[in-house]
């Protein structure tokens, strides 16, 4: 007769910014983004709550540059590409902005373009 053993893995959700282990419900991942880089930070309730608290005021006068990331699929470049693109070029260009007819638009002309 063989018998099966079972496995069973726990995983410990533990607050970064404490160290403290954090019960099921009482805290979560937190996803943000700086300078272009992406973060993760684990942590209780109570910390999230301050995060958020802290980071308030920067949010309230931030302009939001864009959704979450789509994952997969191919990019508007690749589909042949975007009427808005095309509609910043030609605005561009009856502006007086030298933009390459092909490849990236700077950011700085594409805010100027939604700005206007």
């Amino acid at each position: 007769m063989f018998l099966a053993m079972a496995k069973k893995t726990f995983v410990q959700l533990v607050d970064d910014f404490s160290g403290d282990s954090i019960s099921d419900g009482e805290g979560r991942t937190v996803r943000f983004a700086f300078d272009g880089a992406e973060y993760e930070i684990d942590l209780s309730n109570e910390h999230v709550e301050e995060f958020s608290n802290v980071l308030e005021r920067y949010v309230r006068a931030s302009r939001r540059v864009s959704g979450r990331r789509k994952t997969g699929g191919a990019s508007a470049a690749r589909n042949g590409g975007n009427s808005e693109t095309a509609a910043i070029r030609e605005w561009a260009e009856s502006q007086g902005i030298k933009v390459a007819s092909r490849g990236r638009i700077s950011a700085d002309i594409v805010e100027q373009y939604r700005n206007r």
